[in-house]
């Protein structure tokens, strides 16, 4: 049995906990891209829940996913035994309406095959929305093509600014009366339960230009989550994404995560950049942009190498603002109600199990506002680097302040602070988040080289004792009610 450090087959066996598990796929856990250099090797079990794989010696991780299960991220120290996989009851496809916006002085310039793939890839590796939201949901949505329309307008000449978004969608609406949704609604798009709402799940609109989410050029139109009244029904609102086809994915997910929930999802990032917020820790932040190989905002390509690796959302975001709640069994949280707690916390990105992967207590100085503690590894989506950059705090135990009540729609007041592990190292330099977002991408507590295993945020105070070859973390935390030091 290979241990992730030597080139050698790897042999294995997919159970449903008692026989083996045939079709699932196993795949190693690679950084995904945009334009591959080749698919990695990928087995698919037999009768018997086995597989066999031949991997590289960077190879430590294996993704394992069959539709209906519970996907889950495997590291090499469980390898040598069965790898148990869950039924997943909530499992559904969701179906994009997708416009491809063309006007009469400027055409689409992305084919509609890669604008496809960067959207509904499934291939393993591939950096594309339906793989991007299928890990993040733990094989609980599979994003599909739906419906593709495209629609050409002369009644938008150039120059179009950012300003005309609203107008544009105005325009793409109109023109979508009587069409039948079909598949494309068959959830309600607040509450994200299985039932019709009368709206398309997904409306992605794509117009051709450059992303000003990266050039912050108003000429430019800017990828947006917006709540559209109908023109023949004003008082109907429908979802919908606007977006340019040079837009890098994370933006593409970022504002799909607005609006599966009908902007119950906030932005984490304050505008003015004037305080640490969650940072790359968070893709409703800084995260969006993780995956970032050069710096070149005036300049494309865009996609493939500008947030092609964005990072996933926070336990709180993915556990109770998703869809208002609808996945929060993809987390295994542990609430403490005491002054203290010590246990094992199991990396976020991995199946639910018998530890908690999510840690919560109290903050006594203001009601409803709590402590948040997580475990996260570089694994999947989670393995960009902003422009390659590794070192202490760039995995581990990651501890944040969130207080709800700092939920808006409109001008984002920033409701997640993380603790940063390091806060006398400065911004990284070049290159840096576009839109003055904090990176904060050495916030993580570990006891690594050169890690920072303690911390304290005001009341609050929590030690990391132990790491596990699996990925998980043995933390003391306490609370010391006399203390009132605001973070």
């Amino acid at each position: 049995m290979a241990t992730g450090l030597f080139a050698a087959p790897v042999q294995g066996r997919v159970t449903d906990g008692q026989r083996g598990l045939a079709d699932v796929r196993v795949y190693p856990d690679r950084l995904p891209r945009v334009s591959q250099l080749g698919d990695p090797p990928t087995a698919i079990t037999d009768a018997d829940g086995r597989f066999h794989l031949e991997l590289e010696t960077t190879d430590t991780v294996l993704a394992v996913e069959k539709d209906g299960w519970r996907r889950d991220l495997v590291p090499a120290a469980e390898w040598g035994h069965d790898i148990p996989l869950r039924p997943e009851p909530d499992f559904r496809r969701e179906d994009v309406f997708l416009v491809r916006l063309d006007f009469a002085d400027e055409p689409s310039s992305v084919p509609d095959a890669a604008l496809r793939e960067l959207l509904f890839s499934r291939r393993p590796g591939a950096a594309s929305a339906a793989n991007y939201l299928y890990e993040v949901s733990k094989g609980c949505l599979s994003l599909v093509e739906g419906k593709f329309l495209k629609l050409r307008s002369a009644e938008h000449p150039a120059p179009r600014r950012d300003e005309h978004k609203s107008a544009l969608a105005r325009w793409v609406l109109e023109r979508l009366q009587g069409q039948s949704l079909g598949n494309c609604d068959r959830i309600n798009n607040r509450s994200g339960v299985s039932k019709p709402d009368g709206k398309p799940d997904h409306l992605w609109i794509i117009a051709p230009g450059h992303p000003q989410s990266i050039t912050a050029n108003d000429s430019d139109l800017k990828a947006v989550s917006l709540l559209m009244p109908l023109p023949w029904k004003e008082k109907t609102r429908w979802p919908l994404l606007f977006m340019t086809e040079e837009v890098p994915l994370g933006n593409i997910v970022h504002e799909a995560f607005h609006a599966m929930g009908e902007h119950r999802v906030d932005d984490l990032y304050l505008e003015d950049g004037s305080a640490l917020t969650a940072g790359i820790w968070d893709l409703m932040d800084g995260g969006q942009y993780r995956g970032w190989d050069r710096s070149h905002p005036d300049q494309g390509p865009w996609v493939e190498d500008t947030g092609y690796s964005p990072s996933h959302p926070m336990a709180w975001v993915r556990s109770e603002l998703w869809y208002r709640g609808h996945f929060r069994s993809t987390m295994s949280r542990r609430s403490v109600k005491g002054r203290q707690w010590e246990g094992w916390i199991a990396p976020a990105s991995r199946a639910p199990g018998a530890d908690p992967q999510w840690v919560t207590l109290p903050d006594p100085r203001k009601k409803g506002r709590f402590f948040s503690l997580e475990v996260r590894r570089p694994w999947g989506f989670e393995r960009g680097r902003i422009g390659g950059r590794f070192g202490p705090g760039c995995e581990g135990l990651l501890v944040a302040l969130i207080d709800p009540s700092l939920l808006t729609h409109g001008e984002p007041k920033g409701p997640v602070r993380v603790v940063d592990a390091h806060p006398n190292t400065p911004q990284p330099p070049k290159p840096r988040l576009p839109l003055r977002l904090w990176e904060l991408d050495d916030a993580a507590f570990n006891l690594g080289p050169g890690e920072n295993p303690k911390g304290r945020s005001g009341p609050l105070s929590w030690e990391v004792l132990e790491t596990d070859p699996s990925g998980r973390m043995r933390v003391r935390v306490a609370v010391d009610r006399r203390r009132s030091r605001v973070l």
